[in-house]
C-alpha cells in the first residue's frame, strides 16, 4: 500500500526573519534584485509566503519575513543549493550588503478577535 502524504500543518513550517543592509549607493539596486529573488522564489514546491519591507526613514534597510512548508535542515540542503539562493549570495558580496538572518518555529498563533 503506498503510503499517504502527511499534511502541513502551521507547526511544520519554517519562519524565516531576515534583515539586510545595503550600502546607500547600492540600496536600490538591491530592491529589485531583493523583489527579483521573491519573485523566482514564490514557485518554489515549499514556499507559502514572503513579505518584503523597508526601514522607515531609513532607507537601504530591508526586513524580509518568509514563511515555508519545510525544515530547517531541507531548506539549508536543498534550496540555499538552488542555482538563484548561489547567484543571491553573490550579488550580497558585489553589492556589499549585510545580512542578519534567523529561523523560527510557531509555537502559537492569535488572529483578531
Amino acid at each position: 500500500m503506498a503510503q499517504q502524504p502527511t499534511k502541513t500543518t502551521e507547526a511544520d513550517q519554517l519562519i524565516l526573519s531576515i534583515r539586510f543592509k545595503s550600502t546607500p549607493e547600492n540600496s536600490a539596486k538591491f530592491k529589485i534584485v531583493l523583489t527579483d529573488l521573491f519573485d523566482t522564489i514564490s514557485h518554489e514546491k515549499n514556499f507559502v509566503s514572503a513579505n518584503l519591507h523597508e526601514a522607515i526613514g531609513n532607507p537601504g534597510e530591508f526586513l524580509v519575513y518568509e514563511i515555508w512548508n519545510d525544515n530547517i535542515e531541507h531548506f539549508m540542503n536543498v534550496q540555499m543549493k538552488s542555482p538563484y539562493a548561489v547567484d543571491f549570495e553573490k550579488v550580497l558580496e558585489e553589492l556589499n550588503v549585510e545580512r542578519s538572518p534567523a529561523a523560527y518555529e510557531i509555537i502559537g498563533q492569535w488572529t483578531k478577535k
